[in-house]
């Protein structure tokens, strides 16, 4: 893997061959994400996919440590990349690899135990709580496999190669559709529950065998664990994680405001969901990429290198989410009927879709300046601006969903976004002059 591929070189060029490839694993593994739930909905029916999307509701209750070690991993291996010694990097990789077990362990102890109580506790309708169940508890039984190819993917990342990420997210996905069609229909949402374990657990060992053959240049021995990294890599982890939590806590109450409205409601919103998410995918590839190009050239000490990376990635941040508004604006019912067929869930998820999409280019460039904030180290402000966007979102959906029914979902961003961009910016300006008194002081 090259050191100098992000530090050297015309900037936006530079980003977008980098940015690309991780643009198309995310859009890919979305992709599969709503293939997977277009085969559930269409082969099975809307029980069906409410039952999934209760599910994955819960699961993400496990998932955010996941997010939050990919994150802080793919960001520690960033800024330490250009100045490490491969024996170095190996050991910082062997630790970070080992947290990522011991959670991932932790977490399918807890997922196992507590699945059904969860999806009681979110109002998941009776006629769909035991399938949710068994797809989630046979999702849980491959964590530690899909924990361990995340985060090994993300590492690679950080380092400054996102074309084989690309090809295993490709490998993976194309084997996780190949196996929903095959077990789907005689197995129902339990096939598709283990289509999904299967391909995360042979994408690991893929990522595992790359791995060693790249970073991990010595073998693994216990005294390579370094408290001292424990801490650095939980420094950076841990604000990600509770970022990820503030996801999960939205996605929870969400779906409890959901349950009483009703299985088409559920499923109307999961298809809302999953195709805004597909379709704003490239954005987070972008974001990801913005990131890891900050944290090496700042490491590098190229800070205007990395501020002209993000005024490039402006750019290409509006142009695109212009596109996706004018998508979901006027196609909004076209392409909620790519995920079932029955008409009152397909009314619900246009609505959704079609109303929330004005909100996109706010929200993207809140995105934006969270990753400068993240490129810089600066995980608290970070933290704050993303706690901030998520519970007055949290609110806004309590006071409204109530009182007006399923538009409340679409009000509450109206609320929320704007002000989250707000506060990320004003936290942007206290993270430059910090930066000014801290260069002032040294001189």
């Amino acid at each position: 893997m090259n050191k100098t591929t992000l530090l050297e070189g015309p900037v936006r060029g530079t980003m977008l061959r980098f940015a690309l490839p991780i643009m198309l694993s995310m859009v890919t593994t979305r992709l599969y994400s709503m293939v997977d739930a277009m085969i559930v909905g269409l082969c099975l029916d809307a029980d069906a996919l409410a039952a999934v999307s209760s599910a994955y509701s819960v699961l993400t209750i496990f998932l955010f440590v996941s997010g939050g070690m990919e994150l802080g991993g793919s960001l520690l291996a960033a800024a330490a990349r250009p100045g490490s010694t491969p024996g170095e990097m190996s050991r910082l990789t062997w630790n970070i690899l080992a947290v990522d077990l011991g959670a991932a362990v932790l977490m399918l102890a807890g997922g196992l135990w507590g699945m059904r109580d969860l999806l009681v506790l979110i109002n998941t309708p009776q006629e769909i709580l035991e399938p949710a169940a068994l797809y989630g508890i046979i999702c849980l039984a491959g964590l530690p496999c899909m924990m361990l190819y995340d985060l090994a993917r993300q590492l690679v990342i950080g380092c400054g190669e996102s074309k084989v990420p690309l090809y295993a997210v490709i490998a993976t996905s194309a084997l996780n559709i190949v196996l929903d069609l095959l077990l789907v229909g005689p197995l129902g949402v339990a096939g598709a529950a283990a289509a999904t374990s299967i391909a995360q657990a042979a994408g690991c060992v893929f990522m595992l065998r790359y791995l060693r053959r790249t970073l991990l240049v010595e073998r693994f021995r216990l005294r390579q664990l370094d408290w001292r990294l424990f801490g650095e890599i939980m420094g950076l982890s841990v604000p990600n994680m509770l970022q990820q939590a503030g996801g999960t806590a939205v996605v929870i109450v969400r779906q409890a405001l959901l349950g009483p409205l009703g299985v088409a409601a559920i499923a109307g919103f999961s298809s809302a969901g999953k195709l805004s998410s597909l379709l704003l995918v490239p954005v987070y590839g972008l974001m990801q990429s913005l990131v890891v190009f900050i944290a090496q050239n700042r490491a590098a000490g190229q800070p205007d290198r990395a501020e002209e990376g993000v005024r490039s990635a402006r750019v290409l941040l509006l142009g695109y989410t212009a596109l996706v508004v004018a998508l979901c604006a006027l196609a909004s019912r076209s392409l909620i009927g790519l995920f079932t067929t029955d008409q009152e869930a397909i009314f619900c998820g246009a609505l959704l879709l079609s109303r929330e999409c004005w909100t996109f280019p706010v929200a993207n460039l809140r995105h934006l300046q969270e990753a400068r904030l993240r490129g810089r180290k600066k995980m608290t402000l970070y933290l704050a601006s993303s706690t901030a966007a998520l519970t007055s979102n949290i609110l806004a959906c309590l006071a409204l969903v109530p009182r007006v029914g399923f538009p409340g979902f679409y009000l509450a961003t109206y609320i929320s976004t704007p002000l989250g961009l707000l506060f990320s910016t004003a936290l942007v300006r206290l993270s430059n002059r910090e930066s000014i008194d801290t260069g002032a002081r040294a001189a």
